[in-house]
C-alpha cells in the first residue's frame, strides 16, 4: 500500500506514478487481475527509497540541531 499518489510530492518517482496510472486508466480489469503488479512493485520500491532518504536526512539535521542546543546550555552553564 502506498500514500496518495501525486507526483510534487515524489518527484524521482514522478515517472513511475504515471506508468501505474496509465495501466489503470487503460482497462478497469487490467489492476483486477495483476497486470499492473510489476509498475506498482517498482514504483513502491521508489516511494520506500525516497522515504528512507527523507528519514535520513530528517535524521542527520535533528542530530545538528541538538548538538547546536547542546552547545548553547554548555555555555550557558558555563557563564
Amino acid at each position: 500500500m502506498h500514500p496518495q499518489l501525486s507526483e510534487h510530492r515524489a518527484p524521482q518517482c514522478a515517472e513511475l506514478i504515471r506508468k501505474l496510472q496509465q495501466c489503470h486508466n487503460e482497462n478497469i480489469w487490467t489492476k483486477y487481475f495483476g497486470e499492473c503488479n510489476e509498475a506498482k512493485v517498482k514504483l513502491t520500491e521508489c516511494l520506500r527509497a525516497e522515504r528512507v532518504e527523507r528519514t535520513q536526512k530528517n535524521l542527520q539535521e535533528a542530530r545538528e540541531k541538538r548538538a547546536k542546543l547542546e552547545q548553547a546550555w554548555k555555555e550557558f552553564d558555563e557563564n
